[in-house]
């Protein structure tokens, strides 16, 4: 049974595992310039498991996995390992840094050198880690923020903010209706009669006349 297990854990490892094609198309060369093996490093993620693949010319280059110092130094003469295929995959099958240069004179102090960081997947990171954070995090909890009303309910002992106006006063005045009925029913005003307006016409008229002949 742990067998099993063991045997499925690896298997899992193995279908994660990523294979990086070293310098992209431009491959394992001398022509790219001093720092573009480590610009081309720093923006990848290595972990174990996964693997470097060199394309190069066997004729012209090599790959050599060696210590910091001969990285430093561009010094072939320690190898850790060798490689002379155009194709071979260089399992990173630890944690830490892995150095590589070329051991052909004089092209590892044109550029052609490699520095990767290997890092541990995160399922084989520590778990205490992992559930100290969780606890941390349980322990104390976000609060949940209070969501205002957007409707305000009034309060009955405050004053209404928009007061009502006043009424206005009402005209005492009656309109009534304009007819024959309303006319008949208003009191006679003399200096309308037609026979007072003929009256008065003849008494100027011979106050006039009087007037004329003294």
């Amino acid at each position: 049974m742990t067998l099993l297990i063991v045997a499925l854990s690896l298997i899992g490892l193995a279908r994660s595992a990523s294979f990086y094609e070293v310098g992209d198309t431009n491959g394992w060369t001398t022509k790219m310039g001093l720092d573009y093996y480590k610009t081309w490093s720093s923006s990848k993620t290595f972990y174990v498991g996964d693997s470097l693949i060199f394309q190069y010319n066997k004729d012209l280059h090599n790959v050599m996995e060696v210590s910091f110092k001969d990285y430093e130094l561009c010094n072939p003469n320690s190898a850790l390992a060798t490689y002379h295929s155009e194709y071979e995959p260089v399992k990173l099958n630890r944690t830490g840094h892995y150095y590589f240069i070329c051991g052909v004179p004089g092209h590892c102090e044109c550029g052609q050198k490699l520095e990767v960081l290997v890092m541990a997947p995160a399922s084989l990171q520590n778990p205490a880690t992992t559930q100290q954070n969780n606890s941390s995090t349980s322990s104390n909890p976000k609060p949940n923020p209070t969501i205002p009303d957007p409707k305000p309910k009034p309060n009955p002992t405050s004053p209404d903010p928009k007061p009502k106006p006043s009424p206005r006063w009402e005209d005492p005045l009656v309109v009534l209706p304009v007819d024959a009925a309303t006319i008949a029913s208003l009191p006679h005003n003399v200096a309308s009669d037609p026979c007072v307006w003929s009256g008065l016409s003849l008494l100027s008229f011979v106050l006039l006349q009087t007037l004329v002949f003294l």
